[in-house]
């Protein structure tokens, strides 16, 4: 995957074993689960109501960014030029 978004929330996978697929990434509402996480952007925090579950979940965010994710599952975030 090579895209921009326009809203990334990361959060820790609950459901991982530890070892594979341990952060959930939230690109404009739709998830992929990825092993590692760099972020070279400016983040935030935010708490956010998550419907499916019905309650709200905690995350890491990046507005506006381009997401780079290799075949290992190696997820790279930056930050969009001006």
């Amino acid at each position: 995957m090579n895209k921009q978004f326009s809203q990334v929330k990361i959060r820790y996978n609950t459901d991982s074993n530890g070892q594979d697929q341990c952060w959930r990434l939230i690109l404009d509402g739709h998830e992929v689960l990825v092993e590692s996480v760099q972020v070279n952007a400016p983040v935030f925090t935010s708490r956010d109501w998550i419907e499916s579950v019905g309650k709200f979940k905690h995350h890491i965010s990046v507005s506006d960014c381009h997401v780079q994710i290799d075949e290992e599952g190696t997820a790279l975030i930056t930050a969009t030029a001006p």
